[in-house]
């Protein structure tokens, strides 16, 4: 039951941010990280980033190298993006979904999303941990809700969703000029 949760909420999560990317932006949205021209894709050593084994992924970096170092994943999908011009590919890994964006016929890290407790960020906040945990490891965030906390660093974000004093979601998402 607990896997069919996770693989659930994982769902909803990549759903999420499929209809995200296809909404609206005349809303100006602005990131706390210096912005450059739309094409720019560099990846940012001081945001967030995961490691799994040995294979460090850093938001909006080359997804090409990565995903060949991961080896290959559990499960793959594509659709066309509707934010870039291209296709936004979904690599599954164990306990993670490695989600890209395309820009000049290259692709790069959009997000991870942590699918169930057997992955952790490099601070060790996994889905399980709790609320004070988080803000030991990582302080107070920028927003706060009863039901999520959202940290910002460089050009990445890291959304925790909460139910009660419980991790239950967790996205590390870099922060992109549509």
């Amino acid at each position: 039951m607990r896997n069919m949760k996770g693989i659930f909420a994982a769902a909803v999560m990549v759903m999420g941010l499929s209809l995200a990317a296809c909404g609206s932006s005349d809303s100006g949205s602005s990131s706390s990280g210096s912005s450059s021209s739309g094409s720019s894709a560099s990846s940012s050593s001081e945001g967030f980033s995961f490691t799994s084994g040995s294979t460090k992924i850093e938001m909006n970096a080359d997804a090409s190298a990565i995903v060949e170092e991961l080896g290959d994943p559990d499960d793959y999908f594509e659709s066309e993006s509707c934010a870039f011009e291209g296709l936004d590919k979904v690599y599954t890994y164990p306990g993670f979904h490695l989600n890209t964006y395309p820009v000049d016929d290259k692709d790069y890290v959009l997000s991870v999303d942590f699918m169930d407790d057997t992955v952790a960020t490099d601070e060790g906040i996994s889905i399980g941990s709790t609320k004070d945990e988080v803000t030991e490891a990582y302080g107070d965030p920028a927003e706060e809700s009863d039901t999520s906390m959202v940290y910002e660093k460089g050009d990445t974000e890291m959304t925790i969703g909460l139910d009660g004093d419980s991790v239950s979601s967790l996205e590390i998402s870099a922060v992109t000029e549509e």
